[in-house]
């Protein structure tokens, strides 16, 4: 027992705390509802019916009331949306027969029958093959119900889409113009079959593959490639040869040297036997330099023979055509040889 209290006092607190969000949600829908009425109203004394119709029917469908009703009925009937007020106050008249009111339903009823007169009406005939299950048409973007289907329906004047589709049919779009008071307008619907897709052909039974004798194929011949003519002892003879060059180089910078110096030697001596100190220095220095340059010129010449040597003698697989020469080179100022010729 003690237990089933609790569970009917949570649910009896679940209940009113959840009271609240309900009421004070339809309470902003309240508030906005009025707002709209009163804005619709200010519009419609202003003659500004398209404007004001729009702003009632929303606030009736946020707060339902007879008295906004009326004036949405009163709106759309300045606009010309005859349908639209005709339905308002049938509306208005039945909620006002259900809340007592018999004077305000008798004004509604009264409204209502003077439009009835004048309304423009459509009627939306299905053919027999287009009228399968599944069929769906709609009016305006409203389903149009199979009791409907033509019938001369109450319409606002003006221009109507018709959409219709159905289970392996193609889908049907249709507009129709209705005028004011055009009581007799008519639309039908007829909807083509679907194109079938073509059956996927069965695959065709697998047959054993036949095997195909191979051919034997020469293979293509790797061409030789050509024995190199180039060997060690021509590498050698570069090398030395290169040494020679760099020996005969340094020959002739230091007997550059040495001749520059000897020349500032003279400017600082009288005779050969009477030099001032610097002099004398200078002319030392003009001496080991001529040594360093000898010295280097011959060993530069031996080397660059001896690489010329080992070229010419070098073993080649083709007949030689270097004709390789070494031509001396001297001067005033430098000394040394070249090598020329063609391989």
């Amino acid at each position: 027992m003690r237990s089933r209290a609790l569970v009917a006092s949570f649910v009896a607190v679940g209940l009113v705390s959840l009271a609240p969000l309900g009421a004070k949600a339809q309470e902003q829908s309240d508030v906005a509802a009025t707002a709209l009425f009163d804005q619709g109203r200010k519009l419609m004394q202003q003659g500004k019916y398209a404007d004001a119709c729009p702003k009632l029917a929303e606030s009736e469908r946020l707060a339902p009331s007879g008295g906004t009703l009326l004036n949405l009925a009163d709106c759309y009937e300045h606009t010309g949306q005859t349908a639209s007020a005709w339905a308002a106050w049938k509306d208005a008249a039945a909620r006002a027969n259900a809340a007592g009111k018999s004077d305000v339903e008798k004004r509604a009823l009264a409204r209502a029958a003077a439009l009835e007169p004048n309304l423009a009406k459509l009627a939306i005939s299905v053919d027999a093959a287009s009228d399968v299950p599944g069929l769906e048409v709609k009016r305006d973007g409203v389903k149009v119900g199979h009791a409907e289907f033509g019938v001369p329906i109450p319409v606002d004047p003006g221009t109507h889409e018709i959409d219709a589709t159905a289970p392996n049919k193609q889908p049907f779009s249709g507009k129709v113009d209705v005028a004011p008071k055009q009581a007799n307008a008519t639309l039908s619907v007829t909807l083509v079959d679907a194109p079938q897709a073509a059956p996927t052909p069965a695959p065709a039974p697998a047959t054993a593959p036949v095997p195909t004798p191979a051919t034997p194929t020469a293979s293509p011949a790797t061409p030789e490639q050509p024995a190199s003519t180039w060997s060690g002892q021509k590498t050698a003879a570069l090398v030395v040869g290169g040494v020679g060059l760099v020996g005969i180089g340094v020959g002739s910078a230091f007997g550059l040297i040495a001749k520059s110096k000897n020349d500032q030697a003279l400017q600082n001596c009288r005779t050969s036997t009477l030099c001032t100190q610097q002099g004398l220095n200078l002319t030392d220095d003009a001496k080991s330099a001529a040594t360093v340059s000898t010295i280097a010129f011959v060993a530069g010449g031996v080397a660059l023979a001896g690489g010329i040597v080992l070229w010419l003698t070098a073993p080649s697989s083709t007949p030689s055509t270097t004709g390789l020469r070494f031509v001396p080179l001297v001067g005033t100022s430098l000394g040394g040889g070249a090598l020329s010729g063609s391989w």
